[in-house]
C-alpha cells in the first residue's frame, strides 16, 4: 500500500497593493518641483531693474563660455524667469558730484573751496557705460580726474580774492570746457558751481588789515573833501565881502552920506511916547566937528 506524499505548509500569495492614481500624480509633481527647484538654484534668475535705472542684461554660462549681452531694460521692470540671466543696474538720474579743492592762486595764496557738478547719463546709454566706461564706477574711472583738472587749471589763473568775486563766471567757464570735452560720451554736464571758499588765517588777517587801512584812507579822503569844501566856502565868502566893500566904496559919495545922515536924524527926532503914553517932542542939535563937514558930528538931544 502506497504511502501518501507529505505536504508542507501552504504558501499564501498576497496581492500587491495598488497606489491610487491621484497619489501617483502628486509624486510626479513633487519630483518635477524638486527638479525645478534644483534647476532654479543652479541658475534660475529674475533680473529686476528699479525706477530711475537702466539695466544691462547678460547671460552667464554655468561652467564654460563667456558672458554674453542679451538686452537692456528701463526700470521699474524685471525680465521674468530666465536661465542664468543677470542684470547690472546703472543709475540714470541726475547726481551732484562734489570735490574739495586746495590750490594756489596766481598771487601764490592757498585757497580751499568746493566744486559741485550736476551730471547725468544720457538715456539709452547703459550698454556703452557698462562695456566702455566701467559700469557703476564710470565717475571715478572716467570723469573725476579730468573734472578736477579742469577746475584747478581754470581757478588758479585768478588772484585769491578774485575767485570769490568771479565764482559764477569761473563755474560757467569750467562747465563749457567739460561739455566740450565729453560731448561724444554718455556723460551730460548740466550745471557747475563753486562755493565754500576759504582762505588761511594769515590771509584773513591780511584782508582785515587791508580793509581797516582802506577805511582809514576813505575817512581821510572824506575829511580832505570837507576841508576843501570849507576852504572854498570861506574863499567865496571872502570874495563876496571884498566885492561888497568895493561896491560900497564906489557908491558912498558925500551927497549920499549926507542924505543917509539926514534920514537918521529925522528918525531920531520923531515924536515918541513916554511911559505914561504922553507924546513928547525931541530937539536935536547936530554940530559938525570939521570944516569940511566930514567926520562924526556931535549930537545934542533934549526931550520935552
Amino acid at each position: 500500500m502506497a504511502r501518501p506524499t507529505p505536504r508542507g505548509p501552504r504558501r499564501v500569495v498576497r496581492p500587491t497593493p495598488q497606489v491610487p492614481k491621484a497619489l501617483r500624480g502628486v509624486g510626479v509633481l513633487l519630483v518635477l518641483a524638486m527638479a525645478g527647484g534644483l534647476v532654479h538654484v543652479l541658475g534660475g534668475t529674475n533680473a529686476y531693474t528699479p525706477a530711475g535705472h537702466e539695466g544691462y542684461v547678460y547671460h552667464q554660462p554655468l561652467a564654460f563660455g563667456q558672458r554674453e549681452f542679451k538686452e537692456t531694460q528701463t526700470g521699474p521692470v524685471s525680465t521674468g524667469w530666465r536661465w542664468r540671466q543677470y542684470v547690472t543696474n546703472i543709475d540714470m538720474r541726475v547726481n551732484t558730484f562734489s570735490e574739495e579743492m586746495q590750490i594756489f592762486s596766481s598771487d601764490n595764496l592757498e585757497v580751499t573751496f568746493e566744486a559741485h557738478a550736476r551730471i547725468r547719463l544720457k538715456a539709452g546709454s547703459v550698454q556703452d557705460v557698462v562695456e566702455e566706461y566701467s559700469g557703476s564706477d564710470w565717475y571715478a574711472n572716467n570723469v573725476r580726474r579730468p573734472y578736477r583738472t579742469a577746475v584747478r587749471e581754470t581757478v588758479r589763473r585768478k588772484l585769491a580774492f578774485e575767485i570769490k568775486d568771479e565764482s559764477e563766471s569761473l563755474a560757467d567757464e569750467i562747465l563749457e570746457r567739460l561739455r566740450e570735452e565729453y560731448s561724444d560720451t554718455p556723460f551730460e554736464f548740466l550745471s557747475m558751481s563753486i562755493g565754500n571758499i576759504n582762505y588761511p588765517p594769515s590771509v584773513e588777517e591780511r584782508v582785515i588789515a587791508n580793509l581797516a587801512a582802506e577805511q582809514r584812507r576813505q575817512r581821510m579822503e572824506v575829511q580832505r573833501q570837507i576841508a576843501e569844501a570849507q576852504a572854498s566856502i570861506r574863499e567865496i565868502r571872502a570874495g563876496g565881502d571884498a566885492r561888497a566893500q568895493q561896491i560900497q566904496q564906489e557908491t558912498l559919495t558925500p551927497l549920499f552920506v549926507q542924505h543917509e545922515a539926514a534920514e537918521l536924524y529925522r528918525a531920531l527926532a520923531d515924536d515918541t511916547d513916554d511911559d505914561d503914553g504922553v507924546a513928547q517932542a525931541r530937539v536935536m542939535v547936530v554940530v559938525p566937528t570939521r570944516a569940511d563937514r566930514a567926520g562924526v558930528p556931535f549930537i545934542y538931544a533934549e526931550d520935552r
